[in-house]
């Protein structure tokens, strides 16, 4: 089985992720598909012919801040990046799930908005208030503009629930949340 895991940022998808694992899925990040695929020489060198050599640290990674104010600055900045990453992330993806006797907890921020849902058995949807989002982003370092930028550039919470098969809100403690993902799994699980 693999579920695709999504909802906005702030809202609580890598922890409802790690409550996951003691039911026995392996979790795969999108995230951490796309620092693996940003950091092969072929993304580097694409980066750097484009933006030139301040996207690169001293010892050549990618400078991932200097890349996420670029992107989220400039839609066109953020399409170029998301052109060249994205094919790559659904290949170390595949990789990452193609064991199929085992059950997988796929998190993918942008699921709906790459058009991924028909790729996986179910969907669920981390969901929780605008104000709740705006606090963890911040207490995250972002300031509320900072935040308020990233989230725009998703598609609304609402619309990402609609979309879902499952849906766990997410305005309440980590024991609430671990509550509501152990009823999940035992109707993922009959």
């Amino acid at each position: 089985m693999v579920i695709g895991l999504t909802g906005g940022i702030g809202c609580g998808k890598t922890a409802a992720a790690r409550f996951f694992e003691p039911h026995g899925f392996v979790i795969v990040e999108a995230d951490q598909l796309a620092r693996v695929a940003l950091a092969e020489l072929p993304s580097l060198a694409a980066i750097q012919a484009r933006w030139g050599k301040d996207c690169l640290r001293s010892d050549g990674s990618p400078n991932r801040e200097w890349i996420g104010r670029k992107v989220f600055a400039d839609a066109n900045e953020r399409a170029f990046l998301e052109s060249l990453l994205h094919p790559r992330v659904a290949t170390l993806r595949a990789q990452a799930t193609a064991d199929r006797s085992r059950s997988y907890i796929v998190e993918i921020p942008l699921l709906f908005e790459l058009g991924l849902e028909s790729t996986f058995d179910a969907v669920v949807c981390i969901a929780c208030s605008d104000e709740v989002r705006l606090n963890r982003l911040e207490k995250r370092g972002l300031s509320r503009e900072q935040a308020t930028a990233r989230i725009n550039t998703q598609m609304p919470i609402s619309e990402k629930v609609k979309k879902s098969k499952y849906v766990i809100f997410n305005d309440g403690d980590l024991d609430f949340l671990e509550a509501q993902v152990d009823r999940l799994v035992t109707t993922l699980r009959p």
